[in-house]
C-alpha cells in the first residue's frame, strides 16, 4: 500500500482576500452584539491560531462597533451571515454542518447550530491555513508558519458524513469534528448523550433493589443472586412488567431532570447471566445461534421501555445494542423497531483484517468455524437486516479490542478503514463510534487519526489523507515513515487470515510468525533507523518518530516472548 501524492483539499480560487500581510493584520473577526458562547469561542480559536500561524492578532470586533473598511470574517448569527442567506438547516447541513461563504468584503461562516459554526472554523482553520491535529497534545498539533495570508473564494455547505460521530473525545476530539463526549474549556459541548453502552447495572442498581425485589433479576441456576461486578451480571428479567415500568421510570425521571438529553442508552450489562425463568425463555426463539440467543426477549424489552418514554419525552433516542448474544434482529414478523430507538450494531466477533464488502472471510481458508465468530459476509447480511426494520442504525467499531492488538503487537488497520467507513456511510449509518485508548496513540494512531476524517467526511482521499499525515507529521523523515507503517499494513494484507476479538488464534505466537516476520521487521526497522538519522535536531520530529521507535521496540519484545513460549 502506498499513498499517492494527491491533493488532499483544493485552494480556494482568485480572487484572494488579504487576511495577514508580513505579520500585521489587514482583516477582522466579527461577532453578533450577543455571541453564544460556542461563537465567542470560535472567534478566539480563529484568533489564536492565525495569530500563532502568522504573528498578527486580528481584532474580534461587534457588528456596527468598527468600520467596515478591511476584510471580515464573520463567526456565527451575524447580520452578515443574514445578508448572505445563510440559513440554519439541518436537513441540508447535518446536526452540527455549516455554510462557508465568501460574500463580497467578508468571508461569512454559520453553522445549523452554534457547534457547527466551530466546525465550521476548524475546516477553514484545515483546509485553507494548514493547521493540523494528528494527535492528543502539543505533539500531535502542526500550525504552519506564515507572514502573509490570503483566502480565495469559497463557497462550501458541508453536511458531516455520519449525525454523530465518537472517535476520541476532549479537545483532540472537537477540533476533529467529532460530537460526542466533546469539550472546549472544560465544558461538554457536543450531543447530550447519556451514558455509553451497558445501563442495567445503572437502571435498576442490584444494591438498592435486590434486598426488596428479587424477582426483578435474572434467575441463573435456580437462583436470583446478584455480584459484586460494576461492569458484568447482574442481568434483569427483562419479562417481568414491574422491571419494564421501572426502569421506565428511572429513564424518564433522568430525562425530566435534564431535558437536554437526546440520547441515553439501554443495554444489558456486559457478559452473560441472562434469565433462566420461563417467562423470558418463552420469549426466545427456538434453533437461533448465539448470535441470536436473545435477540427477540431484548427487543420486546426495548420497544416496551421505548414506548413508556416517548410518552413524556418523544424526542429522545433511546441507544440499544445489537451486540453479541443479541446481534441478530429477532425473526418475529410482527416486530418492528419504535421509532425513538437507536441501535447500536457491535462489530465485534467478526472479522477486521478483511474490508467490509470484499467477500474476502472464507471458511476452512481464512478462519476455522467457531460459535461466537462469523465472516463479515454474515455481518454484513445481519447490518442489512436491521435497516429494514429499524429507523436508526449506529455502528460500534472495535479498533483497540481483541485480534492482533490482544496479543500486545501493532494493530495495522488502515486497509479496512479506509474503505469501512464510507461503507457505513453508503447503508445508512447514522453514527459510528470506535473504542479508543489514549494510551495506545503510539501504536496505533494512524488508525484513529484516518477514522475521525473518514466519520467528519467520508468522501476525503484515503490516500491523500495518509500523504497529507505522513508529510505533516514527520516532515523530512515522510519517506521512511510512510515505508515504516504502510509495510506493517501490507504484512497484515498478505497474511490474509481472518482476525478478531472472537477468533482463537490471532493473538498468539503463531501469528506474531506469520505476520510480523523477521524479514518484515528487518524492513521497517531500516526505515526506522532511516527516519531517526532524517530528523536529527528537529525536536517535535524527533519525538514523533520516537513514538514510533517504542512501538517497534516493543514489538520485537513481546514476539521474542511469544516464540520463547512456543
Amino acid at each position: 500500500m502506498t499513498p499517492t501524492d494527491a491533493r488532499l483539499y483544493e485552494p480556494a480560487p482568485d480572487p484572494q482576500a488579504a487576511i495577514v500581510t508580513e505579520s500585521a493584520a489587514v482583516a477582522r473577526i466579527l461577532v453578533s452584539a450577543e455571541p453564544s458562547f460556542l461563537e465567542d469561542f470560535a472567534a478566539r480559536e480563529l484568533q489564536d491560531y492565525i495569530l500563532r500561524i502568522s504573528g498578527a492578532s486580528l481584532p474580534i470586533v461587534v457588528e456596527g462597533e468598527a468600520s467596515a473598511d478591511c476584510f471580515a470574517l464573520a463567526i456565527g448569527a451575524t447580520n452578515a451571515a443574514d445578508a448572505a442567506g445563510i440559513v440554519p438547516d439541518e436537513r441540508v447541513m447535518g446536526r452540527d454542518g455549516f455554510t462557508m461563504r465568501s460574500d463580497g468584503e467578508a468571508l461569512v461562516i454559520r453553522g445549523s447550530n452554534d457547534l457547527g459554526t466551530l466546525f465550521g472554523v476548524y475546516e477553514l482553520l484545515e483546509r485553507h491555513f494548514g493547521v493540523r491535529w494528528y494527535m492528543p497534545g502539543e505533539i500531535g498539533e502542526v500550525v504552519p508558519e506564515a507572514e502573509t495570508l490570503s483566502l480565495g473564494q469559497i463557497d462550501l455547505t458541508f453536511k458531516p458524513s455520519f449525525r454523530v460521530r465518537w472517535v476520541g473525545d476532549g479537545e483532540w476530539g472537537l477540533h476533529q469534528r467529532m460530537n460526542a463526549f466533546v469539550t472546549a474549556e472544560g465544558r461538554d459541548v457536543g450531543v447530550n448523550w447519556k451514558w455509553h453502552f451497558h445501563t442495567f447495572r445503572r437502571l435498576i442498581p442490584p444494591e438498592e433493589y435486590h434486598g426488596e425485589h428479587p424477582e426483578y433479576f435474572a434467575l441463573v441456576d435456580g437462583e436470583r443472586k446478584i455480584t459484586d461486578s460494576k461492569t458484568h451480571g447482574n442481568q434483569l428479567c427483562t419479562s417481568n412488567p414491574d422491571v419494564v415500568r421501572e426502569v421506565g421510570q428511572n429513564m424518564i425521571e433522568v430525562l425530566d431532570e435534564d431535558p437536554s438529553i437526546e440520547i441515553i442508552a439501554l443495554s444489558p450489562n456486559d457478559g452473560g447471566g441472562f434469565c433462566e425463568c420461563e417467562r423470558c425463555e418463552a420469549l426466545d426463539e427456538p434453533g437461533r445461534d448465539w448470535f441470536a440467543k436473545y435477540s427477540r426477549r431484548l427487543a420486546l424489552f426495548n420497544n416496551e421501555v421505548a414506548r413508556l418514554v416517548a410518552g413524556k419525552h418523544p424526542d429522545v433516542m433511546i441507544k440499544v445494542g445489537a451486540y453479541a448474544m443479541y446481534a441478530r434482529p429477532p425473526l418475529d414478523p410482527d416486530w418492528r423497531s419504535e421509532d425513538n430507538l437507536l441501535w447500536q450494531l457491535c462489530h465485534i466477533y467478526f472479522c477486521h483484517n478483511h474490508p467490509l464488502g470484499s467477500d474476502r472471510c472464507e471458511a476452512g481458508e481464512t478462519f476455522e468455524p467457531s460459535d461466537d465468530f462469523r465472516p463479515n459476509r454474515e455481518y454484513e447480511r445481519i447490518l442489512e437486516q436491521w435497516t429494514e426494520i429499524a429507523e436508526h442504525l449506529f455502528i460500534y467499531e472495535y479498533y483497540t479490542l481483541g485480534g492482533v492488538s490482544g496479543a500486545g503487537l501493532p494493530w495495522p488497520l488502515v486497509h479496512t478503514i479506509r474503505t469501512d467507513i464510507p461503507w457505513y456511510r453508503d447503508r445508512g449509518a447514522e453514527g459510528f463510534y470506535t473504542q479508543l485508548s489514549d494510551e495506545l496513540f503510539y501504536r496505533q494512531g494512524i488508525n484513529y487519526y484516518l477514522a475521525t476524517k473518514l466519520a467528519w467526511n467520508a468522501d476525503l482521499d484515503p490516500d491523500a489523507l495518509l500523504a497529507d499525515y505522513f508529510s505533516g507529521f514527520y516532515g523530512r523523515a515522510a519517506g521512511p515513515m510512510e515505508h515504516f507503517w504502510m509495510a506493517l499494513e501490507q504484512a497484515m494484507i498478505d497474511w490474509d487470515r481472518c482476525s478478531s476479538y472472537g477468533l482463537d488464534g490471532t493473538a498468539d505466537a503463531s501469528l506474531g510468525s506469520k505476520v510480523f516476520t523477521p524479514e518484515v521487521m528487518e524492513g521497517v526497522g531500516e526505515a526506522l533507523e532511516e527516519a531517526e538519522a532524517a530528523v536529527t535536531a528537529e525536536r517535535v520530529y524527533e519525538e514523533r518518530v520516537a513514538l514510533a521507535r517504542r512501538m517497534y521496540d516493543e514489538t520485537q519484545a513481546t514476539l521474542a516472548e511469544l516464540r520463547a513460549e512456543q
